[in-house]
């Protein structure tokens, strides 16, 4: 399976990226042996990404996939937390429960904020540099559905990695379009940002 690098963060994954969120009780629910059998036949299929969130309730079913793989994947992860204390309690928690020493990619998660979540979350933005610097992560990022948000961030160098919604119809693109939004990835592609897309 096809892999590139993730902008500038040294981050080799595969194009397609196993997103966990339907499996977990937001959505599916499934069985925890079943979540993680699944995630198990992804990474042996050659799948080295996996995308999750402290809010999806997910990381025992990755943590279990692992188990049953034996693989450690690349692992992205999010969090809504606003500061300081609160972000580092989410870091702390997803290396515990996925069993990990470090999280690759570690995502502000501000699926519906615009850019006033910057400075909203600058002290969780603070703790995500810091925490990188120490390598509990590798890259810090910012995942959303806003244009505007996404054009923001080209010019901030704490923010490695950007996670935007697109998709051909437009559905849930906020202050914006696809036109505004795909000009907006590309901006941060040619700012070296290492860039995923959610659909």
């Amino acid at each position: 399976m096809k892999k590139n690098i993730l902008g500038r963060t040294g981050i080799e994954v595969t194009e397609l990226c196993f997103g966990t969120l339907p499996m977990g009780p937001l959505q599916k629910n499934i069985d925890r042996r079943e979540g993680a059998e699944l995630i198990a036949a992804a990474l042996n299929a050659g799948i080295n990404f996996i995308d999750t969130a402290q809010f999806y309730k997910t990381y025992p079913y990755i943590r279990d996939g692992i188990c049953v793989s034996g693989i450690r994947p690349v692992i992205a992860s999010k969090s809504t937390a606003e500061t300081y204390i609160d972000m580092e309690k989410a870091v702390y928690e997803a290396v515990a429960e996925l069993g990990v020493d470090y999280i690759d990619i570690f995502h502000i998660h501000a699926p519906r904020s615009s850019v006033e979540v910057l400075e909203q979350r600058s002290g969780a933005i603070e703790c995500l540099t810091e925490l990188r610097s120490k390598g509990i992560i590798k890259a810090v990022g910012i995942a959303t559905h806003d244009v505007k948000l996404t054009e923001a961030v080209c010019g901030i160098s704490d923010i490695d990695v950007v996670f935007p919604i697109f998709n051909k119809n437009g559905k849930g693109i906020l202050n914006g379009n696809v036109n505004s939004m795909s000009s907006a990835i590309k901006k941060n592609f040619e700012a070296g940002k290492g860039v995923y897309l959610m659909k």
